[in-house]
């Protein structure tokens, strides 16, 4: 008997097909934010004979029966599966439909040469350009490398991760692609490799943001892929018929954007002007200022996290669920992230700050998410014994004012970061009331330099 393969295209809710032909083009692994390694789901996208493909997923609970089996880039046939409608701000596929396996789902491993191994969906610059909003869709980019940046860190979630941004251009335009995370190590020995000239780069699932009125293409952890001179159709096509773009073998990729982060010694001593708190109240000034002073306490009956959505924003209350604004939508899975509102003093004047995220991980060296799991966390109001420690903590703080900050600031400053280096602090001590350096304006004139400072900030991912 000849088995007849259903299309993925013809994939619909309410319309199951018998039997799929399909290569796994892209595998990974969700990890829990709540509990340390504990993996939530497997994802993939499936591609079938026709180029189309389609988002699948193995819940949490049906993890031990496919990993393993299912490996990356091999082909299977798939059947006994259950079909829903496509959703998720990242979506790795335009397929209207995805994919669930259960513990009936059939699956067994096939040769199949026809079906592609990467099946890229080519979108041009110009195209990505034109986008006025974030794109909850994934998009495959190639282009020329005409720039690259200085290799930058940033903290998140207490931990500090590499981050760099190039240049890619084509005949419509040009745009910055910010990659972090483990794909920064690759980028870099890649680069090693190159014997000169401008490299093809393709970028496979990468999303869309529109950030202070640019468009900007950013890595998805674990997703996206990035191949430089790959010795695929469409990169040597595309290589071939901009060689002239890319120059002779002479030619290196140029440095964009400003130089390698600034030191923790710099970017407390030397970037920002100094505060004492009672100036801090006065100043009619937006920016970063550099403040010394004790925490004198947390600030009691105020919650020490919320609960946020994956895009960062914070969730509110509705009908018994939580819902984004941002996301014009009910959210399930819900990010624990801190804001801890702390009495400060310098000895003169006393002041309210609120400490972020990243600050908070900084300090104490554990995700909020840990913390809120341990201590039972549907408690807001009253926090763990970690954070009544804090008090007495002598530390430098990088604040943050802005006219027209969240009214959750209201009467209080915000922390986009602290210093606890106790060499630091006393140099901060001793080297005068005020400094406002000229170079720090220089940075701000640069676009990538919001780039960076805003992941530093912890607000841009």
């Amino acid at each position: 008997m000849v088995n007849v393969y259903s299309k993925i295209s013809d994939v619909r809710v309410g319309k199951l097909p018998c039997l799929l032909k399909v290569r796994v083009m892209c595998l990974w692994i969700v990890k829990s934010n709540f509990i340390p390694g504990q993996e939530n789901s497997i994802e993939m996208v499936l591609i079938d004979e026709k180029g189309s493909k389609i988002h699948a997923t193995v819940r949490r609970h049906l993890i031990h029966m496919f990993k393993g089996v299912l490996i990356e880039g091999e082909a299977y046939t798939l059947s006994t599966f259950s079909v829903v409608e496509a959703y998720g701000l990242c979506r790795p596929t335009r397929h209207p439909c995805r994919l669930f396996f259960h513990s009936t789902t059939l699956l067994e491993r096939v040769e199949c040469p026809l079906i592609k191994k990467n099946g890229l969906s080519l979108m041009d610059i110009g195209k990505i350009n034109s986008h006025t909003c974030d794109s909850n869709y994934l998009v495959d980019l190639i282009g020329v490398m005409s720039g690259i940046s200085s290799l930058n860190e940033f903290t998140k979630n207490g931990e500090r991760v590499k981050m760099i941004v190039i240049e890619l251009s084509d005949p419509r335009g040009d745009c910055h692609v910010v990659l972090f995370g483990g794909i920064v190590d690759y980028l870099i020995q890649m680069m090693r490799t190159l014997q000169g000239g401008l490299p093809v780069v393709v970028v496979q699932f990468a999303k869309i943001r529109f950030f202070r009125g640019r468009v900007l293409l950013q890595n998805i952890q674990d997703v996206t892929k990035l191949w430089l001179n790959p010795a695929v159709e469409d990169a040597v096509l595309y290589g071939r018929r901009l060689n002239k773009m890319r120059g002779g073998p002479t030619t290196h990729v140029p440095l964009i954007g400003p130089g390698r982060k600034p030191s923790l010694g710099d970017e407390f001593l030397h970037l920002y002007p100094k505060k004492t708190i009672a100036d801090l109240k006065f100043t009619l000034e937006d920016g970063p200022f550099i403040v010394s002073a004790v925490i004198d306490g947390l600030v009691e009956g105020e919650d020490w996290w919320f609960p946020s959505c994956r895009c960062s924003k914070r969730l509110i209350p509705n009908a018994g669920f939580y819902y984004c604004r941002s996301c014009s939508k009910h959210v399930f899975h819900v990010v624990p992230r801190f804001c801890v509102k702390v009495h400060v003093t310098d000895g003169i004047e006393d002041a309210m700050f609120v400490l972020s995220d990243d600050a908070m991980c900084y300090l104490i060296r554990t995700k909020c998410s840990v913390l809120v799991s341990s201590y039972k966390g549907m408690n807001r109001v009253n926090p763990p014994d970690v954070l009544k420690q804090l008090e007495g903590l002598k530390l430098l703080f990088k604040v943050v004012t802005v006219s027209s900050l969240n009214p959750i600031y209201k009467g209080c400053f915000k922390v986009a970061r602290v210093c606890v280096d106790a060499g630091i602090i006393k140099s901060f001590s001793n080297g005068g009331i005020y400094h406002t350096p000229e170079q720090a304006l220089l940075k701000l004139m640069n676009p990538l330099f919001w780039v960076t400072s805003t992941l530093n900030m912890g607000i841009f991912l």
